[in-house]
């Protein structure tokens, strides 16, 4: 790629949109030179929006911060729920099809629509929520397959025992009827 004119881009970035871009271009000879000069225009322009949709998102998401510590929101919680967020951010254990609550078929999401799935089969267009997907699932385990069990955390001879015998005592303490077999047999029933 080559260098584009200083002047150049400096006028470009009056620019409000592609067409008034042409139109600079229109003076300047070479298709390449032009795709060059288009492509490096619409390249700042996606850059700076996207600037300031971060921007406007930092300045929402503090906002909102500052409205939940008013409700009584502390920084611990704000931590734990972060740390969740993030965990369940990494999962891809959950199920991205969104059946139509009309006629079951899939839905389609709309690109021009954020969060916003319609069905090309009966029309019915909802407004799903983004983080419905990670309802139910625990963040800090990482994976629901077939994986065996992690192994209960390592507790000492002293207190299994003694797990043990409050397990025994509270099974003890219901009504305890010793088994008959000969009910289960049905010995008194023979002829």
């Amino acid at each position: 790629m080559q260098d584009i004119d200083p002047m150049v881009m400096k006028d470009m970035a009056k620019l409000k949109n592609v067409s008034e871009a042409d139109e600079l271009l229109n003076g300047i000879k070479g298709a390449s030179k032009e795709e060059e000069i288009k492509n490096e225009y619409q390249s700042i322009k996606e850059v700076d929006e996207l600037k300031r949709m971060v921007e406007k998102q930092s300045y929402l998401l503090h906002a909102l911060w500052i409205l939940l510590k008013e409700k009584g929101a502390t920084e611990e919680e704000f931590d734990r729920t972060l740390n969740e967020a993030v965990l369940l951010g990494k999962r891809t254990d959950y199920k991205h099809a969104v059946a139509c609550p009309n006629c079951g078929k899939a839905l389609q999401s709309l690109e021009n629509k954020p969060f916003t799935f319609k069905c090309y089969y009966c029309g019915v267009e909802i407004l799903n929520n983004p983080y419905k997907k990670f309802d139910g699932l625990d963040p800090y385990r990482t994976s629901y397959s077939n994986e065996v069990e992690e192994p209960e955390p390592y507790i000492s001879d002293d207190e299994a025992d003694e797990k043990e015998i409050q397990d025994a005592a509270s099974i003890i303490s219901k009504s305890f009827e010793p088994y008959d077999v000969t009910k289960d047999l049905n010995f008194d029933e023979e002829t």
